[in-house]
């Protein structure tokens, strides 16, 4: 099969190889690795967690020249002049290991409820109330140990609930959110109560499901995730979410590199991308049969490499002739759909809202929220890499909950030293009643799944055309 030349052959790089061996010990892995015919150096990762691939990978970066991890690096971006208000800084309940990520923050009568993402611990969804968004109380779970449906998997390093978002609707809380199907894909369940704080009833089966293998009969699995219910002036609901392709090309890319190892000077302008390249193709058969969140970590610096080189690598593959799945899953669009008054299927036809095709944005757009301000509906949106400085949250405007959203150039939100990676925004009335947006951070170098989230907000203010920041109260 050839390929497609993107670039002059004088651009082209001399291509590293390297020869891995890797097996399992528990959760932890040994690996053998050799550049060439150099020396075999060892090497084990002494946990499943992300922080312990990330010390992998400065030690490789050390030894192999490679990238070091993106949360090594402080960010560049500057600080801006409008303060974010911290409001959780620290877990407030044992059953929550990682903090307050994709905050959900909702209005009530007598304060304000939040709810976030558990990731893989056993108790999912924290329930927390505030009656002055200084103050905060741990009331509960969504579903307590135990008590997850049936359909979603449960189990450390099985498990991954992810952001949860409540809404009344009619006489009813509901809540929508992100867990894995017993396949592994990833899908979004509904549940109602007659309370914010529970006990919650779930539908019993999601409430909309999808995956996409890239390996036929193998381990890749996509799906559907972030969802969000917006409920219009009429009192009709609405669901928004991000169809979850970003995480099916990265393997695949690797594969396609491991087979065609020329198209690594291609794609890659550093020597250490192209290093960091090399070394995935090789750890990609090894990548292919672990758990999902594992065989992320293993290609995190892939997709940080790929990242920064967004605007020659995309195009690149494009050309190349043979890259046709992994360029479309690197669009990761927003669909809607209108909710039936229920809350128990969908109706209507399914649009797809907004899509990544800003630079800053790089492979993925998530976590959307629509809020209607000054009689229009303003989508705010995260992009880029979760677990990079690269995060950000943008904002799209329109005149109707399916558009078309026209964004803001720049993202609204972006790193600064003392927060890192601002992402997936809830927006409610502040204790004034102008809006506020509420949001997660990382502290500075502590980017990561299952790294803590603290949750953090700024106060908005809204024209007809443009939505600014000002200092929250």
């Amino acid at each position: 099969m050839a390929l497609r030349q993107a670039y002059p052959p004088a651009l082209m790089q001399p291509v590293p190889s390297f020869t891995v061996e890797a097996s399992a010990d528990g959760e932890a892995t040994d690996l053998q690795v050799q550049e060439g015919d150099g020396a075999v150096r060892h090497y084990r990762i002494g946990g499943g967690e992300q922080s312990d691939y990330a010390a992998f990978f400065g030690r490789l970066a050390a030894d192999y020249g490679t990238r070091m991890p993106a949360s090594a690096e402080a960010p560049v971006f500057g600080t801006g002049h409008i303060a974010w208000k911290p409001l959780i800084v620290e877990n407030l309940c044992d059953g929550t290991h990682a903090g307050y990520g994709d905050p959900a923050v909702l209005k009530v009568e007598d304060g304000w409820v939040l709810t976030a993402t558990s990731n893989d611990a056993p108790d999912a969804f924290p329930i927390l109330f505030s009656p002055d968004l200084e103050r905060w109380e741990h009331r509960g779970f969504t579903f307590p140990e135990g008590d997850a449906p049936e359909w979603t998997k449960t189990g450390r390093h099985s498990a991954d609930f992810w952001a949860p978002e409540m809404r009344r609707v009619g006489g009813e809380y509901w809540v929508a959110y992100t867990a894995r199907e017993q396949s592994g894909a990833l899908a979004i369940g509904l549940a109602r109560s007659p309370t914010p704080y529970g006990p919650w009833a779930d539908n019993g089966a999601p409430l909309i499901t999808g995956g996409k293998v890239l390996y036929p009969g193998g381990s890749a699995s996509g799906g559907v995730i972030d969802s969000h219910i917006f409920v219009d002036d009429d009192g009709t609901p609405y669901l928004f979410w991000k169809n979850d392709t970003n995480g099916l090309w990265p393997r695949p890319l690797a594969g396609l590199l491991r087979e065609h190892p020329q198209l690594i000077g291609q794609l890659f302008a550093r020597e250490q991308d192209r290093r960091t390249a090399a070394f995935a193709a090789a750890i990609q058969p090894w990548a292919n049969t672990r758990r999902s969140m594992e065989r992320f970590f293993w290609m995190q610096p892939l997709i940080e490499a790929a990242l920064d080189n967004w605007t020659r690598v995309k195009p690149a593959l494009i050309e190349c002739g043979h890259a046709d799945e992994i360029v479309e899953a690197m669009r990761t669009p927003i669909h809607a759909r209108r909710l039936a008054p229920d809350g128990r299927s969908l109706v209507g036809e399914e649009h797809i809202v907004l899509a990544n095709d800003l630079d800053w944005e790089g492979h993925l757009i998530e976590g959307p929220f629509v809020t209607k301000q000054q009689g229009r509906y303003w989508m705010f949106y995260a992009g880029n890499d979760f677990s990079t400085p690269a995060y950000g949250i943008g904002v799209a405007v329109a005149d109707s909950p399916f558009g078309p959203y026209e964004k803001q150039a720049e993202p609204l939100l972006k790193s600064r030293p003392d927060w890192w990676a601002p992402g997936h925004a809830s927006v409610a009335p502040g204790a004034g009643g102008r809006p506020q947006l509420f949001f997660h951070a990382f502290f500075p170098g502590k980017c990561g799944y299952n790294a803590f989230r603290a949750l953090l907000t700024v106060s908005l203010e809204f024209t007809r055309d443009r939505v600014t920041l000002r200092p929250a109260r």
